[in-house]
């Protein structure tokens, strides 16, 4: 009983699981952004979860106990209602044949009846206790045996009902070892559940970083040869452009060694120059050329057409610098072309003063003896190496670059292979021009910081877009509320200004019959109509008295500013 006493006392628990999770759910629709929150409320819900069936297990545990204990007692009662059932049936019976055998016994003495009928009555008296026949030792051995017979049968059906109920209690034992087995057995399916559930999610999310990864490491494999390529052409260019620049640089410094006198071989050697620069330039664009189309080759399939749009917008852009600086080269060179015309018009002039001279100074003095005759000029510069391209004009180069020039702004986008050879002899130009000042490779630094720089600001702008998604929820709320409350306002105002429609009527009527003035209105106070004094204490008219008070309050002040501004 005191068993029975302590379940009884026992907590209750909710039958459901939902009431210990709605907590948990409740809380869990903030934090569906990431990944992790997600895991760790699973990992809570099962927690709730174990915890809720662990309390129903034991629920289950004591109800079985209970229902045990009662089978027992109820078992117990019955065998003891029988018992007293048969004792009760036994007595009747005992008490039946002993009365009987009494009777028998006292038919011998009915002749002596009135002798010994006092006797009889006081010896039946002493028999009889409560009610009861007690037997004194006069009866037969029947009755012993009998009594012997039913004790014993007693005996039997009770050590049978005893064998019974250990044979039952034995199992119902083992039935509660079977069911806590298939509790126990249950309770490790739902763990091996559990467990295949969370290896499913961590081979996704492994799957996923490492579909991740290769996405990554394609990109940078790309990038990678794309770079090495873009690294070995300006590498190529570079020493291309250093050659050239070495030779320019030798150039000058053999010409300005040369002295001012000799004209004539100066000009020569600019005329020599630069047809040595144009083979230069012929050789550079034969040389590009080359690589432009092994690059092509090798970038055809991974160049996209935004990059295209984008390099061919470059070169636009080059094309017109390079033609900008081809024009201001034709002006330096016409200027150059003017002063040498200048420079040999005036050599003719001085060779014909000096000419005029001797013809005078001959005229003059007696012939002088011969002169030695002068030293003859000195040699050219020895031609350059022949080149795989043949030797070109300048007067024709700068011919053709004319019609080329007309011919290209008629042909800008029917030729972007050209455009891609002049940027790169335009490049190569203002390099020579400029002292070649090379370029930093730095580039995949800093490829690789604006990767990282994207990537934040991606995170970034996740982040702003959830703050977004939860302000405009807010708003919504927000919104929602106050509409209704300004739906609630509105009909409460309909109804007050038909109700004030309504009144102004009456009263109109009412002083058209009452006014002995014609001419005259009365026009009713705020609050001298009849419903002003049954509602002057409700709030709804409270509330329009204020608002009616803030709109003239703002009517004037807006008065007041545009008066102030006027």
């Amino acid at each position: 009983m005191d068993f029975l006493f302590s379940c009884c006392h026992l907590p209750c628990f909710p039958a459901d699981g939902n009431d210990l999770l709605s907590p948990t759910s409740s809380d869990g629709e903030t934090d569906l952004s990431s990944d992790d929150g997600g895991d760790i409320e699973c990992k809570i819900l099962e927690k709730q979860r174990n915890v809720a069936y662990q309390k129903l297990s034991e629920l289950e545990e004591v109800s079985n106990q209970l229902l045990k204990e009662i089978n027992v007692l109820e078992i117990q009662f019955q065998t003891e209602r029988c018992c007293r059932e048969n004792a009760e049936s036994l007595a009747v019976k005992v008490s039946n044949e002993n009365k009987v055998l009494k009777r028998r016994s006292m038919m011998p003495l009915i002749s002596e009846l009135p002798e010994n009928l006092f006797d009889l009555s006081l010896d039946a008296d002493d028999h009889l206790i409560c009610g009861d026949v007690v037997d004194l030792g006069h009866e037969d051995n029947n009755e012993e045996n009998l009594l012997l017979e039913s004790q014993a049968k007693i005996t039997a059906l009770q050590a049978s009902v005893d064998g019974l109920l250990a044979e039952k209690l034995q199992l119902e034992q083992q039935v509660e070892d079977l069911t806590t087995e298939q509790n126990h057995l249950r309770e490790q399916l739902a763990l091996e559940i559990a467990e295949k559930e969370a290896l499913l999610r961590k081979i996704n999310k492994q799957n996923k970083t490492i579909n991740k990864i290769k996405r990554v490491s394609q990109m940078v494999t790309e990038e990678f040869t794309e770079m090495s390529q873009k690294l070995e052409l300006e590498q190529d260019l570079r020493q291309q452009a250093e050659v050239v620049a070495h030779q320019m640089l030798v150039e000058k410094t053999e010409y300005h060694g040369q002295n001012m006198v000799e004209m004539d071989g100066k000009d020569s050697g600019i005329q020599l120059q630069l047809q040595e620069a144009l083979e230069q330039i012929s050789h550079i664009n034969t040389t590009m050329s080359d690589i432009h189309r092994y690059y092509q080759s090798q970038g055809k399939e991974r160049m996209d057409a935004m990059e295209e749009s984008r390099i061919l917008s470059e070169l636009r852009n080059k094309l017109e610098m390079s033609e900008r600086e081809k024009k201001t080269l034709e002006t330096q060179l016409f200027e150059a072309n003017k002063c040498v015309a200048q420079l040999q018009t005036e050599v003719n002039q001085i060779q014909e003063t000096q000419s005029f001279g001797a013809m005078t100074k001959e005229l003059s003095a007696p012939p002088p003896p011969p002169l030695p005759p002068p030293p003859p000029p000195p040699p050219p510069p020895p031609p350059p190496p022949p080149l795989s391209t043949p030797a070109i004009n300048f007067q024709d180069f700068l011919r053709s670059r004319r019609k080329d020039g007309v011919s290209k702004t008629e042909q800008n986008n029917s030729t972007p292979l050209l455009n891609m050879k002049a940027k790169a002899v335009d490049e190569m130009m203002e390099r020579i021009k400029k002292g070649i000042v090379l370029r930093p490779v730095m580039k995949i630094q800093e490829e690789d910081t604006c990767w990282k720089d994207q990537k934040s600001q991606n995170r970034k702008s996740a982040i702003l877009e959830l703050k977004g998604m939860l302000d405009n929820m807010k708003r919504r709320d927000s919104s929602k509320r106050g509409t209704s409350r300004r739906v609630e306002n509105s009909e409460l105002l309909l109804v007050l200004q038909r109700r004030r429609r309504v009144m102004a009527g009456n009263s109109e009527q009412s002083s058209t019959l009452q006014d002995p003035h014609p001419g005259k209105t009365c026009i009713p106070a705020a609050g001298d109509g009849p419903w002003a004094s049954e509602f002057s204490n409700a709030p709804v008219l409270r509330r329009l008295k204020q608002n009616r008070e803030k709109r003239d309050s703002r009517i004037r002040e807006s008065a007041l500013i545009i008066n102030h501004k006027t």
